[in-house]
Protein backbone atom coordinates (compact mmCIF):
# COMPACT_ATOMS: atom_id res chain seq x y z
CA UNK A 1 0.00 0.00 0.00
CA UNK A 2 2.93 2.52 1.20
CA UNK A 3 4.81 1.88 -2.41
CA UNK A 4 1.25 2.12 -4.16
CA UNK A 5 0.75 5.99 -2.58
CA UNK A 6 4.34 6.92 -3.38
CA UNK A 7 4.00 5.91 -7.03
CA UNK A 8 0.99 8.04 -7.28
CA UNK A 9 2.16 10.92 -5.36
CA UNK A 10 5.91 10.79 -8.06
CA UNK A 11 3.66 10.55 -11.00
CA UNK A 12 1.53 13.46 -9.87
CA UNK A 13 4.82 15.50 -8.83
CA UNK A 14 5.83 15.36 -12.35
CA UNK A 15 2.88 16.01 -14.38
CA UNK A 16 3.02 19.44 -12.02
CA UNK A 17 6.78 20.24 -13.10
CA UNK A 18 6.10 19.06 -16.57
CA UNK A 19 3.60 21.58 -16.76
CA UNK A 20 5.67 24.24 -15.08
CA UNK A 21 8.29 23.80 -17.57
CA UNK A 22 5.97 24.01 -20.83
CA UNK A 23 3.93 26.93 -18.85
CA UNK A 24 7.19 28.65 -18.02
CA UNK A 25 8.41 27.96 -22.20
CA UNK A 26 6.02 30.05 -23.70
CA UNK A 27 7.68 33.49 -24.73
CA UNK A 28 6.37 37.09 -24.44
CA UNK A 29 7.07 37.68 -27.75
CA UNK A 30 5.86 35.44 -31.04
CA UNK A 31 6.46 35.95 -34.68
CA UNK A 32 4.47 35.28 -37.11
CA UNK A 33 5.69 34.20 -41.23
CA UNK A 34 3.36 36.01 -43.68
CA UNK A 35 3.17 34.33 -47.33
CA UNK A 36 5.31 37.21 -48.61
CA UNK A 37 8.04 36.29 -46.22
CA UNK A 38 7.94 39.02 -44.23
CA UNK A 39 7.62 39.19 -40.01
CA UNK A 40 4.91 40.07 -38.30
CA UNK A 41 5.89 41.04 -34.61
CA UNK A 42 2.74 40.80 -31.99
CA UNK A 43 3.25 41.37 -28.24
CA UNK A 44 1.26 38.45 -26.74
CA UNK A 45 0.02 40.16 -23.84
CA UNK A 46 -2.36 42.10 -25.64
CA UNK A 47 -4.16 41.17 -28.82
CA UNK A 48 -3.63 42.91 -32.27
CA UNK A 49 -7.02 44.93 -31.68
CA UNK A 50 -6.17 46.33 -28.20
CA UNK A 51 -2.23 46.90 -29.60
CA UNK A 52 -3.73 48.89 -32.77
CA UNK A 53 -6.28 51.40 -30.75
CA UNK A 54 -4.82 54.78 -30.35
CA UNK A 55 -3.10 57.40 -32.13
CA UNK A 56 -0.75 56.85 -34.61
CA UNK A 57 2.05 59.35 -36.19
CA UNK A 58 3.43 59.41 -39.28
CA UNK A 59 7.04 59.39 -39.53
CA UNK A 60 7.65 60.31 -42.91
CA UNK A 61 7.69 63.55 -44.00
CA UNK A 62 4.20 63.50 -45.35
CA UNK A 63 3.44 63.36 -41.69
CA UNK A 64 -0.19 61.92 -42.30
CA UNK A 65 -1.61 60.98 -38.65
CA UNK A 66 -4.64 59.15 -37.83
CA UNK A 67 -6.32 57.60 -35.04
CA UNK A 68 -7.68 54.38 -34.67
CA UNK A 69 -11.00 54.15 -32.21
CA UNK A 70 -12.08 50.92 -30.15
CA UNK A 71 -15.50 51.53 -31.43
CA UNK A 72 -14.61 50.54 -35.01
CA UNK A 73 -14.31 54.64 -36.26
CA UNK A 74 -10.73 56.21 -37.26
CA UNK A 75 -10.00 59.09 -37.97
CA UNK A 76 -8.07 61.74 -39.61
CA UNK A 77 -5.43 63.85 -37.16
CA UNK A 78 -4.39 66.03 -39.42
CA UNK A 79 -5.74 65.67 -42.26
CA UNK A 80 -8.76 67.83 -44.20
CA UNK A 81 -8.89 66.28 -47.37
CA UNK A 82 -8.32 62.73 -46.80
CA UNK A 83 -10.85 61.45 -43.62
CA UNK A 84 -10.16 58.25 -42.26
CA UNK A 85 -13.87 56.84 -41.16
CA UNK A 86 -13.80 53.15 -39.94
CA UNK A 87 -11.05 50.13 -39.80
CA UNK A 88 -11.27 46.41 -39.75
CA UNK A 89 -8.76 44.07 -38.93
CA UNK A 90 -7.82 40.68 -39.75
CA UNK A 91 -5.12 38.43 -39.35
CA UNK A 92 -2.30 40.53 -39.97
CA UNK A 93 -4.60 42.84 -42.76
CA UNK A 94 -5.99 46.04 -41.61
CA UNK A 95 -8.57 48.04 -44.14
CA UNK A 96 -9.71 51.60 -43.65
CA UNK A 97 -12.49 53.38 -45.30
CA UNK A 98 -12.12 56.55 -46.14
CA UNK A 99 -13.17 59.55 -47.69
CA UNK A 100 -11.06 61.84 -50.21
CA UNK A 101 -12.01 65.12 -50.32
CA UNK A 102 -11.33 67.75 -53.30
CA UNK A 103 -13.40 70.63 -54.82
CA UNK A 104 -16.10 70.13 -54.79
CA UNK A 105 -16.41 66.36 -55.16
CA UNK A 106 -16.03 63.79 -52.59
CA UNK A 107 -15.17 59.95 -53.02
CA UNK A 108 -15.12 56.83 -50.46
CA UNK A 109 -12.26 53.44 -51.19
CA UNK A 110 -10.99 51.34 -48.86
CA UNK A 111 -7.53 51.29 -48.31
CA UNK A 112 -6.10 47.66 -47.45
CA UNK A 113 -2.29 46.99 -45.58
CA UNK A 114 -0.39 43.79 -44.39
CA UNK A 115 0.46 44.52 -40.73
CA UNK A 116 4.28 44.16 -40.74
CA UNK A 117 5.17 45.20 -37.42
CA UNK A 118 2.91 46.27 -34.22
CA UNK A 119 3.81 46.80 -31.00
CA UNK A 120 2.68 49.11 -28.06
CA UNK A 121 4.39 51.68 -29.30
CA UNK A 122 5.63 51.34 -33.15
CA UNK A 123 3.01 50.08 -36.27
CA UNK A 124 4.76 48.96 -39.68
CA UNK A 125 2.19 48.96 -42.59
CA UNK A 126 2.82 47.40 -45.85
CA UNK A 127 1.36 48.48 -49.15
CA UNK A 128 2.98 46.75 -52.00
CA UNK A 129 6.11 48.18 -52.39
CA UNK A 130 5.80 50.89 -49.70
CA UNK A 131 6.61 50.65 -46.18
CA UNK A 132 4.33 53.01 -43.78
CA UNK A 133 5.89 53.96 -39.96
CA UNK A 134 4.15 55.27 -37.09
CA UNK A 135 5.01 55.42 -33.38
CA UNK A 136 1.89 55.67 -31.10
CA UNK A 137 1.20 58.76 -29.63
Amino acid sequence: MKYSFLKVKSIASLFVITGLILFSSCSKEETKTTNNDAVVQVEEAESNEDLIIGSWVDKSPAALHFSIHEDGTASSDNMKTLLYKSWALEGDQISFVIESIGNKTSSNDTLNYTIEKLTNDELVLRDGDTTHEYTKD
